[in-house]
């Protein structure tokens, strides 16, 4: 464990180490809650299902199939289909069918190939596959040829069903595909995914628009039958005017279902006047024309308000949001946005899939794209897109001040509304935070790309959380904070650039990148020097310290903790310099210079003991017990580590402090002749080194070995 190090009040998370106001602590934020051993993710089906019989016949046989073939690999099948033509409906349906037959789980990712936000990327769909399976965080690897390594071994150790829906590329498809026969991947994409083919053998099933029959079954479950059968005729129309698409067939029979009034030959003909009035086709609904007559004709049967709520969700930039950004994006308030949602998803505009979750069709998303170009202002457009990204940062700001309490943080744009329904203690701003990261993510580029310089400025310091996810999260990190680096030069924001630097010198090191962390933290004492700014200065030197110690120069690491200390005394921050007096103790006992470590520990727990804070205290103590085993007290030492493991035990976030204690103890244990305490203290350390995937775990059990043979 390391107190202390990095003097700045920014903060920021680097390989598990927390930076925050003036110290580095080793700190595991929650995970989130793994999965069941068999996941099973899959969203709800649509509970009128009807018709596909060929393709489900299809679907079973290459089931049936991959229970036969013993040998080979996983069977990958590929259903391909024009938008809207019900590829999704059908993948779900059938998934939840058959999934029993796969006792390994159930794996389903968007993965968002079309629409308006960047498609996902193969790591981070593969990071979060992992941790369903039960990877802890820090045990997914870095990279997507080591993750997808290790899918397909834990994969070929079961029998799974993997759902990979709206898939944009092969590029994007292939890394998640399992390997070990047993398993079935099922991939639905518009595109024709030809080079897949070719290289993976995949199976194909067309999937096109439904045959007469199956789309009057679907008119008849939403309408009722009565209904259908006392205007045959017309409901065949109606399917014809949907150009046969189940997306379109579900939206133009629930408006009939709500309109009893009229029949269904007067819908009919209100659907033609839309198809007479349409004119050029273009862009991405070229071939679309009826179904986007549809859709026009019930967006302009909505009343004012739920016309605008529907076409403003089109300028969100992922298909799933809370009722909370919908707020924002329309300036409503929580309880009307919500019965506004509620009302679209009556009407199949959008879909529930959470408490206070919504989510749209690809192509729904993107008509409403289209009508808010054609019905919104360009001026009203930004109002909303800005009053949304704002209240992102806002959010995200909250949520990030939980984590990092005496971090230095930046203002935001304007007060988010509802963070404290979203984010009222750590727990729940550490979800909020991993919920929405790739929403995030596509928000602050939506901000860059309308120099929206203070929200990608309040993400890029918000995203300090990813450091202590899987490394797999740490690029997207990195990417977020230089775009926060840009902004603040853009804007000329000294303050938030030389903040989002000293983040950014932390990130790199954490990569083992000296040179460029070098060169951050040089940029930061550059600034320092032309303002005469001392907190910055003393970040700089802080940061140089802990880059010299992990380089192994702890005698130069030690000059620079020193002239930090000596700041922190001339400008009275007494925070500060406890926590750069917990650094030099530790730089100390490293050179083997335990009567200064003692001296340092002493003088830093001076402020410690009276702070209240049981994890302070804990530090302050590991420290003590640090020099006093240099010492070779270890009496002394192993009552003080006693405490420290006893305070880290009831912290599950504190599983590797909780090691490097109950090591470090082991040692004393050895020392004074109680070797068997020792060996089981070794283990249980290398237990935890192991779930938290640090490859040390097999040295401590190799020592432990060695200990016990003796």
């Amino acid at each position: 464990m390391i107190d202390g190090g990095v003097s700045n009040d920014m903060g920021g998370t680097v390989h598990g180490v927390l930076v925050q106001a003036g110290r580095v602590d080793q700190v595991v934020l929650p995970s989130a809650p793994e999965a069941a051993v068999v996941p099973r993710q899959l969203p709800a089906a649509v509970p009128d299902f009807c018709g596909r019989d060929a393709h489900v016949a299809a679907l079973d046989a290459l089931r049936a199939e991959v229970e036969r073939d013993a040998g080979g690999g996983a069977l990958v099948v590929a259903l391909g289909g024009s938008a809207g033509v019900g590829k999704s409906t059908l993948a779900v349906w059938w998934a939840h069918r058959v999934q029993d037959h796969f006792p390994g789980g159930t794996l389903f990712v968007n993965l968002r190939g079309y629409g308006p936000s960047a498609p996902l990327p193969p790591q981070v769909v593969l990071t979060d596959f992992l941790t369903s399976l039960g990877v802890a965080e820090r045990r997914v690897p870095e990279g997507v040829e080591a993750q997808g390594a290790l899918f397909r071994s834990l994969v070929a150790a079961r029998r799974m069903l993997v759902v990979l829906d709206n898939a944009g590329s092969a590029e994007q498809v292939r890394p998640l595909l399992p390997g070990a026969a047993g398993s079935l991947a099922l991939v639905t994409s518009r595109g024709a995914l030809s080079e897949l083919v070719v290289l993976e053998a995949i199976r194909r099933v067309a999937v096109n628009v439904f045959e007469t029959v199956d789309a009057v079954r679907l008119v008849e479950g939403v309408v009722g039958r009565a209904r259908t059968a006392a205007e045959p005729d017309a409901v065949g129309e109606l399917v014809g005017v949907c150009a046969g698409l189940p997306l379109a067939v579900r939206v133009a029979a629930t408006r009939v279902a709500s309109r009893p009034f009229l029949s269904v030959a007067d819908v009919v003909e209100e659907i033609r006047e839309e198809q007479r009035g349409l004119i050029g086709v273009e862009g991405a609904w070229r071939g679309l024309g009826g179904v986007r007559s549809v859709f026009d004709w019930s967006y302009t049967r909505l009343d004012a308000v739920h016309a605008r709520v529907f076409r403003l969700v089109g300028l969100h930039p992922v298909p799933e949001f809370g009722v909370h950004a919908v707020a924002a994006l329309a300036a409503l308030d929580l309880r009307s946005a919500t019965r506004v949602l509620e009302e679209l998803a009556e009407q199949h505009l959008v879909e529930p899939v959470a408490r206070r979750r919504y989510r749209v069709h690809d192509l729904l998303h993107d008509y409403a794209a289209y009508r808010a170009d054609l019905d919104e202002t360009p001026a009203a457009r930004e109002e909303a897109v800005t009053r949304l990204a704002e209240w992102y940062a806002g959010v995200a700001v909250a949520a990030d001040r939980w984590l990092f309490p005496q971090a230095r943080s930046v203002p935001v744009p304007v007060e988010a509304r509802g963070v404290s329904a979203l984010v009222p203690d750590r727990e729940q701003a550490v979800g909020w935070l991993r919920r929405e990261r790739t929403v995030l993510s596509a928000v602050q580029r939506m901000a860059v790309e309308r120099d929206l310089y203070p929200v990608v400025v309040a993400l890029g310091v918000a995203s300090r959380h990813l450091w202590s996810g899987p490394r797999a999260w740490w690029s997207e990190g990195v990417e977020a904070v230089s775009r926060g680096v840009d902004a603040a030069v853009g804007s000329g924001d000294v303050p938030a650039e030389v903040l989002l630097r000293d983040l950014k010198g932390h990130s790199h090191r954490g990569e083992g990148e000296f040179e460029a962390a070098e060169a951050e933290y040089r940029a930061v004492q550059r600034a320092a020097e032309r303002s005469g700014n001392p907190d910055w200065h003393q970040w700089a030197l802080s940061g140089l310290a802990i880059l010299r110690r992990d380089q192994g120069h702890l005698e130069e690491a030690d000059g620079f903790y020193r002239a930090s200390w000596e700041i922190a005394v001339r400008v009275g921050d007494e925070v500060e310099e406890a926590m750069v007096l917990g650094n030099l103790s530790l730089v100390a006992a490293a050179r083997d210079r335990f009567d200064e470590a003692l001296d340092y520990a002493q003088r830093a727990w001076e402020w410690r003991s009276r702070n209240g804070d049981v994890l302070t205290i804990a530090y302050g103590r590991h420290q003590l017990a640090t020099a006093w085993q240099g010492l070779g007290d270890h009496h002394t030492a192993m009552g003080l580590w006693e405490q420290v493991a006893e305070t880290y035990t009831a912290h599950e976030d504190r599983r590797a402090d909780l090691a490097m204690a109950l090591e470090a103890m082991a040692g004393s244990l050895a020392a004074t002749s109680r070797p068997d305490a020792a060996v089981d203290g070794l283990r249980r350390v290398a237990g935890i080194l192991s779930d938290l995937g640090d490859p040390r775990a097999g040295q401590l059990l190799h020592r432990a070995d060695e200990l016990s043979s003796h």
